[in-house]
């Protein structure tokens, strides 16, 4: 009997020269290579399948948090236009408040007997502004 090996199998089987427990247990090693390469498949097929459902949750997790990272950018500078229009708005109220300062200040001096030209240096207003106020403060003294 020739020696065997797996180069040569299928040459014995056509021969004759294998014994029928040899190809008993030739075909029961190929059905376990074949179970086994079966259920590996199965077993691969199953964690590609868990696999691709934890790809898909991290997409849907991934696809929330960039909406909720846009709605909190958006929220941010609706929040920026805001404390803009405040520092706008509190900048005109300075500057209205100290601009009244001066005519505040420009009246009382007026009402102490001050002239024209100390108000015009004291208060940073104009000659013709400190000319009113000092005509307004004669004119309540006459009435």
């Amino acid at each position: 009997m020739a020696e065997m090996t797996l180069t040569n199998i299928p040459s014995l089987l056509t021969s004759g020269q294998l014994g029928m427990n040899a190809i008993w247990v030739i075909l029961a090693v190929s059905a376990l290579v074949f179970l086994f390469s079966a259920l590996m498949l199965i077993r691969g097929q199953r964690r590609y399948a868990k696999s691709l459902a934890q790809i898909h949750e991290l997409q849907r997790n991934v696809r929330a948090i960039t909406a909720a990272a846009i709605g909190v950018g958006e929220r941010v500078l609706e929040i920026e236009r805001r404390q803009r229009r405040v520092a706008e708005w509190q900048e005109q109220l300075d500057i209205y408040d100290t601009g009244s300062q001066s005519y505040d200040q420009a009246i009382n001096m007026a009402k102490n007997g001050a002239e024209t030209k100390d108000l015009v240096e004291t208060c940073g207003i104009s000659e013709s502004e400190a000319e009113l106020i000092s005509l307004m403060h004669r004119l309540d003294q006459t009435a």
